[in-house]
């Protein structure tokens, strides 16, 4: 991983970037902006994650300068990217928290602001990357 990001605790891999996927657990990432190799002249103001189902509010963003993040996944086997949850954890996950997304980002805002020089982004999977198809057992 770059200098700029870190896994909070111990993240659950599999070896060689690929995850091993669990809907019960709650990832987190440490983001250091100063860390970035390019940036704006006056730096960033933050982080704008996706406005998921966990996200609570969205905020005004006129005159910040955000880093806009986003997660992609691939299945590890066949390095197919992901981006829709199956027809089940749909069903599942849209009965309590409407149009579910593949990830699903833990957060007050979708806009997150440094903390002690750090941007902490947590977010769950919504789907095992077997739902997606057959040779998939890890996402990448």
């Amino acid at each position: 991983m770059p200098n700029w990001i870190t896994f909070v605790g111990s993240p659950p891999l599999a070896g060689k970037g690929v995850i091993t996927h669990r809907r019960d657990v709650q990832f987190s990432l440490d983001i250091i902006l100063e860390h970035l190799p390019r940036q704006p002249p006056t730096g960033y103001n933050g982080i704008k994650v996706p406005a998921t189902a966990s996200v609570k509010k969205c905020d005004q963003t006129t005159d910040k300068t955000l880093l806009v993040f986003r997660i992609y996944l691939s299945g590890a086997t066949t390095k197919r990217r992901f981006d829709v949850v199956c027809k089940n954890c749909q069903r599942r996950e849209g009965e309590r928290r409407g149009t579910p997304s593949l990830i699903d980002f833990k957060a007050d805002s979708d806009v997150i602001e440094q903390k002690n020089g750090k941007i902490c982004v947590k977010f769950v999977f919504c789907c095992h990357p077997k739902h997606q198809g057959p040779d998939d057992t890890e996402y990448l």
